[in-house]
């Protein structure tokens, strides 16, 4: 009796795992990044200050990036560069990263959704 509960119970603990990591990546970009966000090209970072398109900015407190999992990363664990989508708050510091994959970088391209600098 007990083999059969702890069974069930560890059944249940890893369809609630995956479902949770599914979840993430099928909600990739979901909630849609505000309509006056920029694409742009992260090129480093050295917390506080990143370096988007040449220009150095401030990651704002409670700055989010997002990976292309839709996870949160630490700017101290931020390995990846490349094209972004990313959102200056009204205060004048970055306060949301969208790490994109070239597919989602060429498909924001040609939506011509967000502004390019």
């Amino acid at each position: 009796m007990k083999r059969k509960l702890f069974l069930s119970i560890v059944v249940i603990a890893t369809v609630f795992v995956f479902a949770s990591n599914v979840h993430a990546q099928l909600s990739r970009l979901f909630p849609l990044p505000p309509s006056n966000s920029k694409l742009g090209k992260l090129t480093s970072i050295n917390y506080p200050y990143i370096e988007i398109n040449g220009e150095i900015l401030q990651l704002g407190a409670g700055g989010q990036i997002r990976g292309t999992d839709n996870l949160i990363i630490l700017p101290s664990m931020l390995t990846k560069f490349g094209p972004i989508l990313y959102w200056v708050g009204p205060t004048g510091d970055v306060q949301r990263i969208w790490l994109l994959t070239l597919e989602e970088a060429d498909q924001v391209v040609e939506e011509g959704k967000y502004e390019t600098e």
